[in-house]
């Protein structure tokens, strides 16, 4: 699958973290096992998922808050690992990824702050619209919203996967060397996100023996 398609797809399932759907399509464990079926390698990718899951179950895509976006970023570090990952040198290459991704979640939170000014602005239109009972502009309205969103998640989705793919296959003597340096990051994220889920869970059991 071409990485355009690829970024087609992951733009499409980001838009269930909260512009539409919000089915839980677009969290990790079942995105990124998308990703690897859509490139022949399903349990890669239900790994990487699984592990980026763990890392983000405590970010919350509500109100007006700023969030990383942990979805997008999950998708692109298991689009990036299943497609460049050669065994010799598996580990170096989820680490690039892996950072890549964080790039991403960091850059995919200032997308949506974008993202939410242009919609203040669709709003007003839409309101306008309403006076005038013009539903048919404000379907289009509508529309052009979740359409900004989608272009905005697949472009960020599209230039990390080429820069990724282009950083990975440009030195992979240097990713070969230090593969086996790079063999406790994987585990040390694994520590990380167990640590946030298990703190996770413990602040919902104590709110909710709160009230």
């Amino acid at each position: 699958m071409s990485t355009f398609w690829l970024s087609i797809i992951i733009g499409a399932l980001s838009l269930d973290t909260s512009i539409a759907f919000q089915m839980l399509f677009s969290q990790p464990i079942f995105a990124c096992t998308l990703i690897g079926w859509a490139l022949g390698d399903p349990l890669t990718g239900m790994q990487i998922g699984a592990l980026m899951q763990l890392l983000w179950i405590n970010v919350a895509p509500m109100g007006a808050t700023m969030f990383p976006e942990g979805n997008v970023a999950s998708m692109v570090v298991a689009a990036i690992t299943v497609r460049e990952a050669a065994p010799v040198m598996e580990e170096s290459v989820f680490t690039i990824a892996f950072i890549i991704g964080v790039a991403v979640s960091i850059t995919g939170a200032w997308l949506t702050v974008l993202d939410r000014n242009l919609n203040g602005k669709i709003l007003q239109y839409a309101l306008k619209a309403a006076q005038t009972a013009g539903l048919k502009r404000i379907m289009a309205l509508d529309v052009l919203s979740i359409l900004i969103y989608f272009l905005l998640m697949s472009a960020l989705a599209f230039a990390a996967i080429t820069c990724g793919e282009a950083l990975i296959e440009s030195f992979p003597e240097t990713l070969l060397a230090w593969n086996k340096k790079v063999s406790l990051v994987k585990p040390a994220i694994w520590g990380v996100g167990i640590a946030l889920s298990i703190r996770f869970l413990a602040q919902a059991w104590r709110q909710q023996h709160a009230k």
